[in-house]
């Protein structure tokens, strides 16, 4: 009986820690925020590599990586969280600090790692190089050394991928100056779910993906004002003055979902990638709040293009001139930007270029009126379809709905409700290329 039990209980521990996985405690790592744990962590990695994959576990604990570490092909390097986890606000009973690397405000709880290396250099290796079929799962990254600031410190990316089916999983990136980089080396077929973050100048860039990308749930927001709250109104307005979350480039499919980005210079910026071109992109259930730009498309592919639905935009959305790819918006709400400039902005939404760019059923609401915004819709050059959509007045504001310039290609306008008297101007002249038909208006009878 003793021999049968000594058996079941090796068997639940292999199942319980498997014979693939290794923890870097193994290896030497200390989690007190001042030991040097890079060596540990990559003589893990390596290791499980050279095995033939595996996961490399790394429990609660504060671990200062004073290098770099790679995630070699087949290796996953696994915290405790299952879910993008956030800071615990401290109170008057927490504990005292008994690791270094602690901030001063809040308890970083779970498995951490403090990137220290590179400050001042965003050109430097990234944080973390991860390979093909890497995975980065339920860690927190903070950088100690950041300061909230009107000049915060560069760094190098903190993740940035080499190859296909890379994976970020359950993450929260803290600090980052620029958080995820799947664009200066091909990465097809990467997955990134649930990552968190604060990224003060760049977020997530993806360029060179040759086969369909996949996003969930990502969120870019200033939330480390909620850890370390000194200077944080300076670096949000830095960011707010200089940041893009999103930076959309060569991409053949991406499918983008529930991820959100707030209070950035340029939300969710698409562009084209020498030499490969721009990239098609579909987005559902996501949006940007609080930017100057909420999306800036520069170019996107003419066959396929981008396409957003059910989204919520708060800030302008410019469709540039170099453009000939089509730009669909469906079902989604439509803000314009906050906060008063001078001279005011033209127009919540501004159209150049040679595709089409199309809004049905969505509405439309100049949601602060110190914007001072004169128009909706600026249709400059392109081509331009809104159908079976609704302008809601705002009542310090009450632009016209559309403007069409003398470079606009085509107008389709049509089946719109509008809670306002004001009417399209069209510019361009009667033309069969312009229809304006089956409108209501405030004064419709």
């Amino acid at each position: 009986m003793g021999r049968l039990l000594l058996i079941a209980a090796l068997l639940c521990s292999v199942a319980a820690y498997g014979l693939d996985d290794r923890s870097v405690l193994e290896y030497g790592a200390i989690g007190d925020g001042k030991t040097d744990c890079t060596a540990a962590f990559q003589k893990a990695m390596d290791e499980a590599a050279a095995s033939g994959g595996g996961r490399v576990r790394v429990p609660a604990g504060m671990f200062l990586i004073a290098s770099r570490l790679r995630i070699p092909p087949a290796v996953t390097l696994e915290g405790i969280w299952e879910a993008p986890p956030v800071a615990i606000p401290r109170t008057s009973g927490s504990h005292p600090d008994a690791l270094a690397g602690q901030s001063k405000t809040a308890l970083l709880a779970g498995s951490v790692l403090l990137a220290v290396a590179d400050k001042g250099n965003e050109n430097a290796a990234p944080f973390i190089r991860m390979e093909t079929t890497a995975t980065l799962k339920g860690l927190i990254i903070h950088y100690p050394e950041q300061v909230a600031s009107s000049t915060p410190a560069a760094y190098p990316w903190t993740v940035q991928g080499s190859g296909d089916n890379i994976t970020i999983l359950d993450c929260l990136f803290i600090n980052p100056y620029m958080a995820v980089d799947f664009g200066a080396n091909p990465c097809g077929r990467h997955l990134i779910r649930n990552l968190y973050a604060q990224a003060i100048y760049k977020g997530l860039f993806i360029d060179k993906c040759y086969d369909v990308g996949r996003v969930e749930n990502v969120h870019f927001w200033p939330f480390w004002m909620h850890i370390d709250g000194e200077g944080q109104d300076e670096l949000r307005r830095w960011t707010s003055e200089h940041g893009t979350a999103f930076i959309l480039s060569r991409s053949d499919w991406e499918y983008i979902s529930n991820s959100f980005c707030i209070s950035y210079k340029v939300g969710i910026h698409f562009k084209s990638s020498a030499p490969d071109g721009p990239g098609n992109y579909l987005l559902s259930q996501s949006g940007a709040d609080g930017c100057d730009t909420a999306v800036m498309v520069e170019e996107t592919q003419g066959h396929s293009g981008v396409s957003f639905s059910n989204a919520q935009i708060f800030g302008r959305i410019v469709v540039g001139e170099k453009n000939h790819g089509p730009v669909r918006f469906t079902s989604c709400g439509i803000f314009g930007a906050t906060g008063t400039r001078t001279p005011p902005y033209g127009e919540v939404i501004r159209i150049e270029g040679h595709g089409r760019v199309s809004f049905d059923n969505c509405h439309f609401y100049a949601i602060d009126g110190k914007s001072a915004t004169p128009a909706i819709i600026r249709q400059l050059g392109g081509r331009l379809s809104v159908t079976d959509s609704v302008y809601i007045v705002n009542k310090f504001l009450d632009p016209i709905p559309l403007v069409i310039e003398k470079g606009a290609r085509t107008t389709i306008y049509c089946l719109n409700e509008h809670y306002t008297t004001k009417r399209p101007i069209n510019r361009l002249g009667k033309t069969g290329r312009v229809i304006i038909k089956d409108n209501i208006y405030a004064d419709t009878r």
